[in-house]
Order: C-alpha cells, then structure tokens, then sequence
C-alpha cells in the first residue's frame, strides 16, 4: 500500500494540523512510538483491524489507552480511522506522516536501538555525527532491546549499522563453526 492516496490523505491531514498547531516534532515522536507498539503486539493491529468489533468499542477501548498519553491530534486521527473502517492503515498513516514530515522540514528520520537508554548528550552527539555522515539533517529516535546486549543498530533511511554485540557474537560462533 506505498503511497496510497488514502493513507497519504490521512497523513498530510495530519501534519497539516500538527504543522498548525507546532507540534509536528511531538507528533512524529508519538507516532514513532505508536509504530513500535503496534509492531511489539500484533494483538492490538488485529483488534483495529477487526471488522466484528463495533465502533463504539474500538472507540473506547483507543480513548482508554491513549486519552493523555498522544496528542489529541493523534488520538482524534485514530479515532477516526477507526470509525471510518480504516484501522488496518494506522501503519501506513504512520510511514506517509514520517515520509510527508521529513521532506517538509528537509530532514530524514534514524533510529537507534540500544540494550540501554541513551542519555540526552550522547543521542545529540550520535544525531550530529549521523548528520555528518549522511550530510542529512538527521532527527534521531531512540528505542531499547535488551536482546542485543550491547552496541548500537543504526538505521537512517535504508542504510542500517549493525555494531550490536548480539551481531558481532553470531559472527564469531559462525567462525567458530566453519
């Protein structure tokens, strides 16, 4: 579905608003984080997706989980999806805002996974070094996976930096194999 006039209506929508209201940054954060929930419990994509739910629970149950916890903007964009049938296209809405985000304000957006929280300082230090490679504004999210251990997974666009200890322990046992 790239590229879908639907899903990029919804989008543009949504950053046109979020754009009004100066919050495009907090949005695009909310939204990140709502991808990573999304992806972490298919159960709940499922239930969004489910044609035999009614409207008016899908309502509630996304007012209960998301009520002061996303911008309204963001809550009223789900609602919505929601009522209009649409819920299956919450992960693509979230891709076209980032896409329709990033060309706006000229920036490509990177993650980096971690086993631990970054602090502030080293995620601005890791952003402008990023920047400096890709010679891209890079604006940087951050997510955690204790399952890599240590190091860092990098990815800025379709560019990915495994230095994951996990990564550099697989390819030892590989060595050790052969």
């Amino acid at each position: 579905m790239a590229h879908d006039p639907i899903n990029v209506g919804y989008a543009r929508a949504l950053f046109e608003m979020a754009h009004a209201e100066g919050v495009v940054d907090r949005v695009q954060e909310e939204l990140f984080r709502l991808r990573e929930l999304l992806k972490s419990n298919p159960a709940l994509l499922e239930f969004l997706k489910d044609p035999n739910v009614k409207r008016e629970g899908k309502r509630q149950a996304l007012a209960d989980l998301f009520q002061g916890k996303v911008h309204p903007l963001l809550l009223n964009t789900l609602l919505t999806l929601s009522d209009q049938d649409r819920g299956g296209r919450v992960l693509h809405v979230i891709e076209e805002f980032d896409v329709i985000a990033s060309s706006a304000r000229q920036k490509v957006t990177g993650e980096v996974t971690t086993a631990i929280k970054l602090d502030d300082a080293t995620l601005a230090r890791l952003a402008a070094e990023l920047c400096r490679l890709t010679g891209k504004n890079v604006q940087l999210f951050q997510k955690t996976d204790p399952a890599i251990l240590g190091g860092a997974i990098i990815k800025v666009g379709e560019q990915i930096i495994d230095a994951s200890l996990r990564r550099k322990l697989d390819q030892i046992k590989e060595m050790l194999v052969q």
